[in-house]
């Protein structure tokens, strides 16, 4: 079984969750004998037997397409999230017709199969929930010390995570406004995707918000920053669940995460889950400061996380490919 692995051409110019889950998928698939290879569009292989494309951004409609017009096998990976309120924001038309071009389409939770499904009107039966997962190897660092990066102030004996990529749709800026309400220093780690959202932050101006730039995903910068923050903040306007997140947990690191998305299928019964739709700063900056009294409130249980570690979620991804050979 050969299976080929394609994305929209620009995708790695700023690297995140989508792309972390193609590299994750990539490699646990080779550990499951499956030669699953990166598309290169100039020597592009004939015989491959599927073809599984990540993402509906604008344009990928054409190469689904194309695939198909040749007898290809298609499965797209969603990696999208939509309501009603926010319809309005995408070209509904060309995804429900790149959707239709997949033999399977793969989503991350039960939750967005159903809101595909009903605000698209496609069958339920052409969807997969493949859950997304972190590394196992992470639960061999639950609660280990590790030295705090030089590159933080000295003086910052606690701080708040934020790991995503800087863009509107994360909400940084609320995190940062909370994390001023109460007084507490505040990580920002990502590539930044939307420059004017970034200067928007005002960070020049704030001596409580440190901007660290990118880290390559788990390097001794990755787990120095992790395991020394008092909690991990992702206010997002939405998760499918946040990849950073599920890595935090499996750390053992408190969480606080939107509650828009998917995420109580993934870290269940904590009581950190915060409105990243409504936007209360209020809210916020309350939970932040219950988590530095209590950590435990966001600490997510290791039989729950430990459902959702690559080497497991990897199985159903092949259940599927195996469905179309």
């Amino acid at each position: 079984m050969e299976i080929a692995l394609a994305t929209y051409p620009w995708a790695y110019f700023t690297p995140g969750g989508g792309e972390i889950q193609i590299e994750m998928l990539q490699k646990y698939l080779k550990r499951k004998k499956v030669n699953a290879y990166k598309f290169d569009s100039w020597e592009p292989k004939i015989k491959t037997d599927i073809y599984h494309f990540f993402s509906c951004m604008g344009g990928s409609i054409d190469f689904c397409q194309y695939l198909k017009n040749n007898d290809k096998k298609l499965i797209i990976s969603a990696s999208l999230w939509i309501t009603k309120d926010t319809l309005h924001k995408y070209d509904i038309g060309q995804i429900k017709s790149q959707l239709l071009l997949a033999d399977r389409i793969i989503v991350n939770s039960i939750k967005e199969k159903d809101l595909l499904s009903d605000l698209l009107e496609i069958d339920k039966s052409k969807f997969r929930v493949v859950f997304n997962g972190f590394e196992p190897d992470l639960l061999k660092f639950r609660y280990k010390k590790f030295k705090k990066p030089s590159k933080i102030p000295l003086n910052w004996k606690e701080y708040v995570l934020c790991l995503a990529n800087i863009e509107p749709r994360k909400n940084q800026k609320i995190l940062i406004e909370a994390c001023r309400l109460n007084k507490k220093n505040l990580v920002l780690v990502g590539h930044i995707r939307d420059k004017d959202y970034f200067k928007s932050l005002g960070l020049e101006s704030s001596n409580q918000v440190f901007y660290y730039g990118s880290v390559k995903n788990h390097s001794s910068e990755f787990f120095s920053l992790m395991l020394n923050a008092k909690c991990f903040v992702l206010p997002s306007t939405l998760e499918t669940p946040g990849l950073a997140a599920l890595e935090a947990a499996a750390l053992g690191i408190p969480i606080i995460i939107t509650s828009e998305g998917c995420s109580e299928e993934y870290f269940g019964n904590i009581d950190t889950y915060y409105d990243g739709k409504k936007g209360n700063l209020k809210d916020l900056s309350n939970l932040i400061c219950k988590v530095f009294l209590d950590p435990t409130l966001g600490s997510v249980d290791y039989e729950q996380i430990n459902n959702f570690s690559w080497d497991k979620c990897i199985d159903n991804q092949i259940l599927v490919y195996e469905e179309l050979i």
